[in-house]
């Protein structure tokens, strides 16, 4: 079933939902993950500050994904999205590693602003 989410907010009851669907508590998502319990309740309260791989992490684990659709009409079929991402990978199917030279490292800065959140004790 797909649930459609605009803001992060939304994702703390459908998360939580997920797991309860799955019959597992906090400690047993958490020993999943690698994390202790008291992780899983704060990604649970707070998963907007939650990097997108550790979402995808907790959505692997209580068997579920994340699905980009386009609300607009002008998708590109996910076929050519796939086949693009093939012909990008090198012979062992992994990315080509991308040098890049003194001219344009010191020129290319980014003007988004830093989200860091900082590690806490005992998190991924």
């Amino acid at each position: 079933m797909d649930y459609r989410i605009q803001l992060p907010d939304q994702l703390r009851a459908h998360l939580r939902s997920l797991r309860k669907q799955r019959g597992l508590t906090q400690a047993q998502l958490g020993q999943r993950l690698g994390v202790g319990q008291v992780r899983v309740a704060e990604i649970e309260a707070k998963p907007g500050l939650v990097s997108v791989d550790q979402l995808l992490k907790v959505l692997s684990a209580l068997g579920a994904g994340l699905v980009l659709r386009d609300v607009d009409g002008s998708s590109v079929p996910s076929a050519a999205i796939e086949a693009q991402a093939q012909h990008s990978l090198d012979s062992a199917g992994r990315p080509p590693s991308r040098k890049k030279s003194r001219s344009t490292s010191a020129t290319v800065r980014s003007t988004a602003p830093s989200l860091r959140i900082p590690a806490k004790k005992g998190s991924w």
